[in-house]
């Protein structure tokens, strides 16, 4: 790209146009695409440099993996963090004590609360959230309404790129239908193991399940080539303490 005295700033906020249509902008040094929607989506994960790129996982409210850099999507067995080795479990959760039932932080339910705990907030706030925490700038999670609109604006076709296999979501809005991005299966980790690689992907919202404090909701979805009892792709909740994939967003 040419500089003729434009400042760095305004570099930053200038389209880049590739192939197929598709307009990327760079927004605090990371990339998303307009799908027409509320708002913009990111085209990588968090940890991940590239689209295909499966990135970090984390618990929902936490803002750092609870392994060691590098070890991602590997089947640990030294690599946790202190006080991390039992993966990621109610016991290492940041926001309970111990066990389900002792909360501390984003609870609705005094029975699931640390001593009766409750708090009544159901969004993270901007220190908890991953992708405000570690890309700065006006980046963060989505909210549970923001992932219903990508699910009910766009089509989900499954497909492989560049060898990983995940969703392709492409806008339905007019004038932006030739817009896209792609979401890798990640899976996801449950206690010490990892799951779902190149099967399922799990993406954290910002919102917790009011009903139920002990989930959060998220973009859940499967193989979309293979029969299952469940929808190929939902908007659901999951245990907050679960490991999963951060999308971010911005405005």
């Amino acid at each position: 790209m040419k500089k003729t005295g434009i400042t760095l700033l305004a570099i930053l906020s200038l389209p880049l146009i590739i192939s197929s249509c598709k307009v990327l902008t760079i927004s605090n040094g990371h990339k998303f695409v307009d799908l027409g929607l509320s708002v913009k989506w990111a085209t990588c994960n968090i940890g991940a440099e590239k689209p295909e790129d499966y990135g970090d996982y984390f618990a929902w409210g936490e803002t750092v993996p609870h392994y060691e850099s590098g070890y991602a999507q590997e089947e640990l067995q030294e690599h946790w963090k202190a006080d991390m080795s039992d993966g990621y479990w109610w016991s290492t959760y940041k926001w309970s004590k111990d066990t389900h039932s002792t909360l501390t932080k984003y609870c609705n339910d005094s029975n699931l609360g640390n001593d009766g705990f409750t708090d009544k907030m159901t969004e993270l706030i901007s220190a908890d959230d991953a992708a405000k925490a570690l890309w700065g700038g006006k980046w963060r999670m989505p909210t549970k309404s923001e992932m219903e609109e990508l699910f009910n604006q766009c089509t989900w076709t499954w497909t492989k790129e560049n060898g990983v296999y995940g969703y392709r979501v492409t806008s339905k809005i007019s004038g932006y239908t030739d817009r896209s991005i792609f979401l890798p299966a990640a899976g996801g980790r449950g206690g010490k193991n990892i799951y779902g690689i190149d099967y399922d992907g799990r993406y954290w919202s910002s919102s917790l399940n009011t009903r139920e404090s002990l989930m959060a909701w998220c973009i859940y979805f499967v193989n979309g080539d293979l029969e299952k009892e469940i929808d190929d792709v939902s908007v659901t909740s999951i245990s907050r303490h679960n490991g999963q994939s951060i999308r971010p967003v911005c405005p």
